[in-house]
């Protein structure tokens, strides 16, 4: 290019080296490697001079500690072969045996459907972020786990205690009718003593996420996200946090009222309230309640625990579930919340 823009302009090769913004030396010198057939522009940074054995890292690579988005233990690999390979390689070859690795891990995983609505809640907590001065906005949200249906979300400029979320539960409870399950995770207040005693009043049955497993409660974390981007989108309208926490309540009816493909095109309202709704009379969910704890007992005596542990409750539940045909279980390529380590539910 440049010696065709020299012949066809005539221009001299300090010209040329202003306009491409370039030194008249610089140029000149990828003007002598073109000349030799070498490359004019090389690698960054200092060139390595340690001979690599490929083999041995690429054998290193597979055994690190592969998650999500990090691997454990790269940093030490590049300690031992900095000389040979640059930082750069090195973590594309990382890369691309993680997505390996989850590739992998996503076809072993099993979906799980829940097949009537109110058969089973999820719930967490989530913030959003600061707004300036305003401060942040926690949410406590609720969805039925079938139809996606967002319950009415708890919104303080706190975290809510246990027993603001037990109230909020009972509250839920009388407006809707509680279901026969209801996940969580291990935060604190939503294992408090109060909320156990609303959900065993109930005769909700609780199945906690196994730590460090986000995925295994991923249809509320679907929800959280979708409750984010849309005060996101709506935040403008809002100048204190108490107008935030009314925006949550219209988020939860706007996505409500939304068609998903997922439900065949119907919204997660028509759903819920349209769909056969699991309304067992009082004896029957004691009686299922029942089952399902005498199972889970006999899970924890067997394995040596003094007290039912949510592994044992989970087994039972899923136990029961499967007998009853209210849960489909098959393979899948997504990432969805388990029941335990090879399965996941949504």
């Amino acid at each position: 290019m440049i010696a065709e823009a020299k012949t066809r302009f005539a221009l001299p090769i300090r010209a040329l080296a202003a306009e491409m913004r370039l030194g008249v030396a610089t140029l000149s010198r990828w003007r002598r490697w073109l000349a030799r057939g070498q490359a004019p522009v090389g690698r960054r940074g200092p060139q390595k001079v340690k001979p690599l054995n490929l083999s041995a890292l690429k054998e290193q690579i597979q055994g690190l500690g592969h998650g999500g988005k990090r691997s454990r233990g790269s940093g030490s690999l590049h300690r031992i072969y900095g000389a040979a390979i640059s930082r750069r390689e090195l973590d594309a070859m990382v890369r691309a045996v993680r997505s390996d690795f989850s590739r992998q891990r996503r076809a072993e995983i099993y979906h799980v459907s829940w097949l009537r609505p109110n058969l089973a809640w999820a719930m967490d907590d989530c913030e959003k972020t600061e707004y300036g001065a305003h401060g942040t906005l926690h949410l406590h949200n609720l969805s039925d786990l079938h139809s996606r249906y967002r319950l009415p979300p708890l919104a303080a400029d706190h975290l809510p205690c246990g027993e603001e979320v037990a109230g909020h539960l009972q509250d839920l409870f009388e407006r809707f009718e509680p279901p026969l399950f209801c996940k969580r995770d291990n935060g604190g207040n939503l294992n408090h003593l109060a909320v156990n005693q609303v959900l065993e009043e109930a005769l909700v049955i609780p199945i906690n996420s196994p730590p460090y497993r986000a995925a295994y409660n991923g249809g509320i974390e679907n929800s959280q996200g979708e409750f984010k981007g849309y005060l996101d989108r709506l935040s403008w309208k809002a100048g204190s946090l108490d107008k935030m926490a009314l925006l949550s309540e219209t988020a939860a009816h706007d996505l409500n009222h939304q068609p998903r493909r997922s439900l065949g095109g119907k919204t997660a309202c028509r759903a819920y309230f349209g769909g056969q709704r699991i309304r067992y009379p009082r004896r029957r969910r004691a009686a299922v309640y029942a089952w399902v704890h005498d199972l889970a007992a006999e899970v924890s005596t067997r394995a040596g625990k003094p007290v039912i542990t949510p592994v044992a409750w989970r087994v039972a539940a899923r136990q029961w579930l499967v007998q009853n045909g209210l849960i489909r279980i098959q393979k899948t390529g997504e990432v969805s919340p388990n029941f335990y380590q090879k399965s996941d539910h949504n």
